[in-house]
This record gives C-alpha cells, structure tokens and sequence, in this order.
C-alpha cells in the first residue's frame, strides 16, 4: 500500500528545509573551503566575513548557489524517504503479519520499523547521491561531469539507511511510551 500522503509531505518538507536551511549551508562549504585555501598558505575568513563577501559579489542569490538541484532533490529525497517508510510498514504487515510488542527485540524495537527504516534511507540515498554532488559542485563553483554524478554514493546510501532507521526506531518508541502513559490514566 503506497502512502502517497507521506510522498507529499516529505517532499514539503524536504523544499522547506533548503529555503530555510541552504544560506548557512552555503556559508559552511565556501568556509569549509577556505579552511582549506588557509592551511595550503591562504587567507581564513570569519564566517561574518563570508556571508558579507558573498552578498556583496552576488547579492542574495550567491546563498543559494547550488540550490535548485537540491531544491528538487530535496523535496524528492525526504519524499522518496518517508513515502518509502510508510509504504513498506503496512506491505511488511500483510506479508508477514502484524508483529506483537511481546515480539519486539529488546522489549520495544519492531522488527518491520527498522527494515522500513532501512528501507526508506535507502530512497532518501537513491535520491540524494547525485543532487549532493551537483549542489557541493555548484557551491564551490567546480565543474563536474555526469560520469562523477555518483562519487561518495555508497557512503550516502550507508549512513541514510543506518541514520533514517535510527530515527524511526525512536519515534516508534517514544509512541508506544506516549500509547502507554495514555492507556494509564
């Protein structure tokens, strides 16, 4: 059963993330970079500094520099992420059947929530790979070429699925907490 809801959703979310969120992005890799031109002899900049520097070369447009792929990118990776999770849940429960809390491993963790967890990482990892690359590219105004589109992809697809499982693992627990503390009063 596909949650189209969640597609929907993650994918707001995921644009709302990089209009809030891609200045100091920005800011971090051009200082990150700097970091890097002042160790081989250059000049270090403050991250003040930076942002002035940036704005008055390319007004606010220069925060966004690298945005537009991972505008897209972003909508469709948290999309990809959350639409993937909450469609592999229910698949999970009717292959398998639901699994009872007195079956959780260690008294609380569900087995299905992780493998969706996992799961749904990797979509976000399918998706973000390429629009990572193109976006750091883009920021430290460095060409790129397609055959390099999927550099750093099996790191990305091993943390997202790992760091994606964790989290629903958690928020699974804290609602059967939430779900016990109610079924108490």
């Amino acid at each position: 059963m596909i949650s189209i809801e969640s597609f929907v959703a993650g994918f707001a979310y995921g644009g709302t993330t990089v209009l809030v969120g891609q200045p100091m992005e920005t800011l971090k890799t051009l200082t990150q970079v700097q970091s890097t031109t002042a160790a081989a002899g250059g000049s270090k900049s403050s991250i003040f500094h930076t942002a002035t520097n940036l704005y008055s070369t390319a007004g606010i447009r220069g925060f966004y520099r690298g945005g537009m792929p991972l505008l897209l990118g972003g909508g469709l990776m948290r999309s990809a992420q959350f639409g993937v999770y909450q469609s592999v849940v229910p698949t999970l429960e009717k292959r398998y059947g639901r699994i009872e809390p007195k079956d959780y491993w260690l008294g609380c963790i569900n087995p299905h929530v992780v493998a969706a967890g996992y799961a749904g990482g990797i979509g976000r990892g399918l998706v973000e790979g390429p629009f990572e690359m193109v976006k750091v590219r883009k920021q430290v105004v460095s060409g790129w070429h397609f055959r390099d589109i999927f550099q750093g992809f099996g790191t990305t697809l091993f943390r997202n699925s790992f760091l994606f499982s964790g989290f629903v693992i958690y928020m699974d627990i804290f609602k059967q907490l939430i779900e016990q503390k109610r079924d108490m009063t």
